[in-house]
């Protein structure tokens, strides 16, 4: 039955070369598929804090180590199958597997053992506290899976989701179609095609060219193709998406603190914005990743400092100069701009800094957590979510082999401590030991820049990963 609501496409940049799959726990996980095919427990509103999915309600104990979850009565999988409490303990269970080796451990791995209550009741008992748990069941990963299906997600992609299932292509293009039986009602479109292209200017082709129905980072040198052009609209929001330098801390040169501070602090963080991105494009960020909308950020400054970084290289042995490879791709639209800007400015103070383009296609299997520097990408996440998940010790997604337990210890006791203005104080903390001494050179936050077809409505203008996709229609 048509839902008069049109076929949306959209695109994927096969960051893992043809290897994503369903299973949304996988490092290889197919985004954005999981969006439309699973729902989670909790999801981000429109102010990025916690509201009800699959569970309708939350409370914690008085320590903060046990959390209820009430859930949704009447949902059923894509296979006709009812959903309740087992399946949250099941999903709980598979998504910590050391076999899977989920990058959500880093996020969740707090998490001990799920109690089964009753079939709507689940109480997750923690290893230790944490004040704000259920943000961290917001992750765009944490999604629910039918109890015992196993490995078998990977290719089939049951959830409780908008849409469903009907062909599997990572290399091409993956259908999907409506669910009827969706607990929020039916979606206003017919279904979606996800669509593989792994160029960001062969992307923002195919929209132009009305292949594609949105692209969801536009450069802001850009936006005037679009902006008053009655074929598209346009929707301009902060985010905490942002494109660091990763520089691995267990690497030669950036083993030595002194370097690693000296190569960020010889930056004009503006002036690379403006140049690299566009004015307006971003804001400026401390080499930490928590975004400006976020209550824990750091309020901390980092001028330019070129006489500092001098010093520092000095110190170093590298009053001579220094010289190093970064690797960028075109997979991220400013991916190349930013290498090249910092190039220039780092000269300035006598490092050389070899571009190196590597082909998107594959990019975080062959260089990304590879490769001693590297231009990276990282979505919107809460405060706590990324710092425990770029930064925690021996995490799957730590790109900057940061191995510092005095480190885990501060968020260990901010997620533990239950007055909010000392817990963010501990944030406050963890961040600031980040721009002292860490390997991640975070320039900025992007202001995101959305571009859709204008035959599609009610895309909220918010973090996509909040979008409620079963409200979007297409004419």
């Amino acid at each position: 039955m048509s839902l008069a609501g049109g076929t949306f496409r959209a695109s994927h940049a096969m960051e893992y070369g043809g290897a994503e799959n369903l299973n949304p726990y996988d490092p290889n996980r197919f985004t954005p598929t999981i969006y439309f095919l699973y729902s989670r427990l909790v999801r981000p509103d429109n102010k990025d804090s916690p509201s009800p999915d699959l569970a309708l309600s939350w409370s914690g104990n008085e320590t903060a180590t046990i959390w209820r979850f009430n859930l949704r009565h009447d949902v059923t999988f894509h296979d006709g199958s009812s959903f309740g409490a087992t399946d949250v303990a099941y999903s709980m269970s598979f998504m910590l597997d050391p076999a899977i080796d989920s990058p959500l451990i880093s996020t969740l791995g707090i998490v001990d053992h799920v109690e089964v209550i009753d079939q709507y009741t689940v109480d997750m008992h923690l290893k230790a506290a944490h004040a704000d748990f259920p943000v961290l069941l917001m992750d765009y990963r944490a999604r629910i899976i039918p109890e015992d299906i196993g490995m078998g997600i990977r290719e089939k992609g049951i959830g409780t989701g908008p849409f469903v299932l009907s062909d599997l292509d990572p290399e091409g293009i993956t259908r999907l179609v409506a669910n009827p039986d969706y607990f929020l009602g039916p979606p206003g479109l017919d279904g979606i095609e996800v669509i593989a292209v792994n160029d960001a200017n062969a992307t923002m082709q195919a929209l132009l060219s009305d292949q594609l129905d949105i692209v969801q980072r536009v450069s802001p040198r850009l936006e005037g193709l679009f902006r008053g052009n009655d074929r598209f609209s346009v929707q301009r929001f902060p985010t905490g998406d942002m494109n660091p330098i990763v520089f691995r801390t267990d690497m030669p040169p950036f083993d030595d603190v002194r370097v690693r501070k000296a190569i960020r602090v010889a930056v004009d963080r503006q002036k690379l914005i403006n140049t690299a991105v566009g004015h307006g494009g971003a804001v400026v960020a401390c080499d930490h990743p928590v975004w400006p909308g976020d209550p824990y950020r750091w309020p901390g400054e980092c001028k330019q400092d070129q006489a500092l970084a001098r010093q520092l290289l000095a110190e170093a042995g590298y009053a001579d100069g220094l010289e190093f490879d970064l690797y960028t791709t075109t997979l991220f639209a400013a991916g190349v701009s930013i290498a090249e800007v910092y190039q220039k400015q780092l000269s300035e103070v006598g490092v050389k800094v070899n571009i190196i383009l590597a082909p998107a296609d594959g990019y975080y299997g062959d260089v990304w957590l590879t490769k001693s520097a590297c231009v990276g990408y990282w979505g919107h996440r809460p405060a706590d979510q990324y710092l425990n998940e770029l930064y925690r010790s021996g995490g799957a997604w730590n790109e900057t082999y940061w191995n510092r337990p005095d480190f885990d210890a501060l968020l260990d006791a901010a997620r533990a401590e239950l007055d909010f203005e000392k817990r963010k104080a501990l944030y406050w903390q963890a961040q600031e030991m980040l721009f002292e001494e860490g390997g991640s050179f975070m320039p900025m936050h992007y202001i995101n820049i959305r571009v859709s077809n204008a035959a599609v409505k009610n895309l909220d203008p918010i973090m996509e990963f909040a979008v409620p996709w079963y409200k979007v229609t297409k004419d």
